[in-house]
């Protein structure tokens, strides 16, 4: 599998999102192709190869009909060490806020680095919350008046363990 594959495949089963919404078929923003780049320049500057050790991880475990529980246990496990394991929870950060995080040297706090405008308002975390950000909305004037829609319209998943491999 390419790079891209393994890293929407892999991206999908962190978040907990469908591939279908990390990498839609239309896709004008292209968020994934900028999040690989983005997590492939900070992860491999300071652990050369590291990004490539994991998505190769993911695409081994994957074809050894691990399930997404299995593979996200062995990525997030500790024995994995600090780097490995900080690595996917970085992408999965970026994902979720659009952002890159940086950890403060005594863990008071995470500070971070926005990527673009628009990898804010295509962040995660609004589909979560079922809003937008501010300023930026594709829904008509008075949704808010009605129900929103279930968690699964926004995730794409309608099943937590078959999750983001459908």
């Amino acid at each position: 599998m390419s790079d891209i594959t393994n890293f929407v495949e892999l991206s999908a089963l962190l978040t907990g999102f469908n591939k279908s919404i990390i990498a839609p078929s239309l896709d004008v923003d292209d968020m994934k192709t900028v999040y690989l780049q983005v997590w492939q320049e900070k992860i491999d500057a300071h652990q050369a190869g590291l990004t490539n050790d994991i998505l190769s991880a993911y695409e081994v475990l994957s074809s050894q009909g691990k399930t997404p529980t299995q593979i996200g246990e062995y990525l997030l496990d500790d024995a994995r060490g600090s780097d490995f394991i900080f690595a996917c929870r970085a992408l999965i950060y970026l994902w979720y806020m659009g952002a890159w995080p940086t950890v403060a040297a005594d863990n008071s706090r995470t500070d971070f680095d926005l990527v673009s405008a628009t990898s804010y308002s295509k962040a995660l975390v609004w589909q979560v919350m079922q809003a937008h950000p501010m300023g930026d909305s594709d829904l008509r004037y008075g949704y808010w008046a009605q129900a929103p829609a279930p968690l699964s319209d926004y995730t794409g998943n309608t099943d937590d363990d078959e999750g983001a491999q459908s």
